[in-house]
């Protein structure tokens, strides 16, 4: 079996609504991405930093994505699977919260060959990478609060530092396209979100 890709995954928002963060980064690599846009919720801007993350690494390796936002970790491992059954409604019969982000992020799971699971994570544990992670998506939310868009660099200087004396690197080009959907549902259930078996 593929070795587990872990990614921490933070959204962040000044204001809600008012501009949001994203960020994700690998454990295995410290390769990272982040971006934001000018208007969006604390929900959005956490569903947007997991789809981001699964975007980012189509392929048949297990991935696990970790979130300190218990929203986008429930939407994702359980509501979504009812939603779409139910045309993109919730039991209520309301029209999903931020569809058009609950919608691609169906795509993008089901687009990948290999499985991803999710785990929710507290938004302040002791882990370095989950805080680079929250650092990124807060200057990113603030460049754009401040109307400048995309960060121009990605302020290396200004993250945490790592304790194993590491760097992050930022993601390199584009993601390749993802492969064909697969046959089967790659989510887990919610009761292994906290699980120590991954895969």
């Amino acid at each position: 079996m593929d070795a587990v890709i872990i990614l921490s995954a933070h959204g962040d928002a000044v204001g809600d609504p008012g501009a949001i963060g994203w960020a994700w980064i690998d454990h295995t690599d410290g390769h990272f991405d982040s971006g934001g846009a000018a208007s969006g919720t604390e929900n959005s801007a956490g569903l947007t930093a997991v789809l981001r993350a699964i975007e980012a690494h189509p392929g048949s390796e297990p991935l696990l994505v970790e979130s300190g936002s218990q929203q986008a970790i429930r939407v994702a491992a359980e509501w979504l699977p009812s939603w779409k059954a139910n045309g993109w409604r919730t039991s209520a019969g309301d029209v999903v919260p931020d569809a058009d982000l609950v919608r691609a992020l169906d795509d993008a799971v089901t687009a990948r060959t290999g499985p991803v699971r999710f785990r929710h994570v507290r938004g302040h544990i002791d882990n370095p990478l989950h805080a680079r992670a929250r650092r990124l998506a807060e200057l990113s939310a603030a460049e754009w609060s401040a109307g400048r868009g995309r960060l121009d660099s990605f302020l290396i200087g200004d993250m945490p530092p790592a304790d194993d004396g590491g760097t992050a690197r930022p993601a390199g080009a584009a993601p390749a396209a993802n492969p064909a959907p697969a046959a089967a549902d790659r989510r887990d259930s919610p009761a292994s979100w906290e699980s120590a078996t991954l895969f």
